[in-house]
């Protein structure tokens, strides 16, 4: 059982108490059943051994019941916090090609599938208890009259060969809830980040939310409406059956002559007892086909919930500076094919191409030539189809490519600004003073002694500028540069083509830019022009400073 494992895994202690005092519960809860008939059918014969009984029962329960609770909480708790630490390392860990396929499903397996993990270790105890009371009443049953016990086990074969059924009605009913429900967030995160344009178009706007949002979310509605059908009826499965064997054994109990009317009295009184264990114990089988939905919508994105790789195991793993490949590097006949499931596939390559700094390296195209492609090539991010990424006349294997991948800064154009310098928090305060003042954003932007921006709250430009800023405090070997300049100002524009760029290179650093400000290209030490995926031109040029 996968939950169990989990629990295990995660503190293996406090799920042997949690279990073990669940199961202490649910003998205590079948002893309350024994003394109760026994001193009946005793009609008060022994009642002081019976009231001592009762008592030692009545503390085991209540014992037993609050220290399961507490210490399957406490490892529930612990266990979807690993859950939460162990996908976020698995993520920095899955390639990014994946990532960029699945990233809508991300948060629903963070947040929706984990705490589905979480609701089913919180109902463990009371199914633990309600097995073992289960256990026990049927003991008791046995001592009772055997015949009876062996028809109720009967019973309870035909009852689970009915079970099967709503069952799988229910499994299949949630499934298609929660692949919709990946759906409602991607339109959620649309109507949010689309605000703007939907605003503008009221057709845009009707269509949006009548063809697309209301259609999913009813089609949610009807799903988990069904899915909440069926699972009531596999709750009260077993209360359901149990009733109807009371019914057929008392009504037919003449015709077979197998156990005496008192008998069966003391049969019902103990059959009684089963009817909240048994609905805990077969209601716990939802609990379980929601875990392993979620682990299986987990697996799907590449991850495992619980489990981590050698690969998962070093995502974290800082890369000493020594170990750093060296510079120059080329890519060797690198070829990559990209492609989505509503896009048609595109091809890169082959690409030879070396560097070293210092230079000034301009990657120019049309749009869709593979320019953006090509830099998470050289980068590290995207793994080639075919060929080699090469440094210092070595290939870059798994096992080097963080180290490859240290040596940049690189600024997207659909970059993500952090809140600070994240894991850069000892930069000069001077030095980030005055970058912040180069780029006109020191009256807007302070950074504390922690990293932090004193906001973040800027237009796109802005922003971008901060981003540059965060990138200089790094002062890592390589600057990439996407389209950088594309939302400044002539200003800031010729300053970042006649200033940052040969300084960085006056750095001895190498500098690597998407462009299309053909006006600067004297700027660079080399053109490099790519159109349909292939490299039409490698120009080198004496730069102009």
């Amino acid at each position: 059982m996968r939950i169990l494992l989990l629990l295990f895994r995660t503190s293996r202690w406090d799920a042997i108490i949690g279990i073990l005092a669940g199961t202490a519960t649910g003998m205590a809860t079948s002893g309350f059943a024994w003394v109760l008939q026994a001193t009946i059918a005793g009609h008060g014969d022994n009642w002081g051994w019976h009231a001592v009984a009762f008592a030692s029962c009545w503390l085991i329960y209540g014992a037993g019941a609050v220290l399961a609770d507490n210490r399957i909480t406490r490892v529930a708790q612990r266990a979807v916090r690993e859950l939460r630490l162990s996908f976020s390392r698995q993520i920095l860990a899955v390639p990014l090609p994946l990532l960029e396929r699945e990233q809508s499903r991300i948060f629903p397996v963070l947040i929706e599938d984990v705490a589905a993990i979480s609701r089913a270790a919180e109902r463990l105890p009371s199914a633990i208890s309600g097995l073992f009371t289960v256990i026990g009443c049927f003991v008791l049953l046995t001592i009772i009259s055997w015949p009876l016990a062996i028809a109720c086990l009967g019973l309870g074969a035909i009852a689970s060969a009915g079970y099967v059924i709503p069952l799988q009605r229910f499994q299949r009913h949630l499934a298609i809830w929660r692949m919709d429900w990946d759906g409602v967030n991607r339109l959620l995160d649309a109507l949010v980040r689309g605000h703007k344009e939907l605003l503008l178009d009221d057709r845009k706007r009707a269509v949006f939310f009548d063809r697309h949002l209301e259609p999913i979310c009813r089609r949610q509605e009807v799903e988990i409406t069904r899915a909440s059908t069926w699972e009531t009826l596999v709750r009260r499965w077993g209360e359901l059956l149990l009733l109807l064997g009371i019914g057929l054994l008392l009504f037919t109990l003449p015709l077979h002559g197998w156990a005496t009317y008192e008998q069966f009295g003391r049969f019902l009184f103990i059959a009684l007892f089963l009817l909240a264990p048994l609905g805990n114990l077969v209601g716990f089988t939802t609990y379980l086909s929601r875990v392993t939905l979620a682990m299986n919508r987990a697996s799907q994105i590449g991850v495992m919930l619980g489990r981590e790789s050698s690969e998962t195991a070093s995502a974290l793993t800082r890369v000493p500076p020594q170990s750093a490949t060296a510079l120059p590097f080329k890519l060797h006949e690198v070829t990559y094919r990209h492609s989505r499931d509503d896009e048609a596939p595109f091809d890169l390559g082959p690409v030879s191409l070396e560097f070293d700094r210092p230079e000034i390296v301009f990657i120019c195209g049309g749009n869709g030539s593979g320019k953006t492609t090509l830099l998470k090539l050289i980068c590290g991010l995207y793994p080639p189809a075919h060929g080699d990424l090469v440094s210092d006349g070595n290939v870059i294997s798994p096992s080097t490519l963080a180290a490859h991948r240290r040596h940049f800064s690189v600024i997207f154009s659909d970059f993500f600004l952090f809140d600070g310098l994240i894991g850069y928090e000892d930069a000069v305060p001077a030095t980030a003073a005055r970058l912040l003042h180069e780029v006109h954003l020191g009256n807007q932007v302070s950074i504390d002694v922690t990293g932090a921006f004193s906001s973040t709250k800027l237009s796109q430009g802005q922003r971008k500028r901060l981003a540059l800023v965060a990138a200089l405090l790094e002062d890592k070997p390589v600057y990439v540069f996407d389209e950088w300049a594309a939302d400044q100002d002539p200003e800031f524009r010729r300053w970042f083509y006649e200033h940052i760029l040969p300084d960085l290179r006056a750095q001895g650093k190498l500098v690597i830019a998407i462009t299309h400000d053909d006006a600067f290209y004297p700027r660079a030490d080399r053109i490099v022009r790519l159109s349909e995926g292939r490299i039409l031109s490698d120009t080198r040029q004496d730069a102009r400073n």
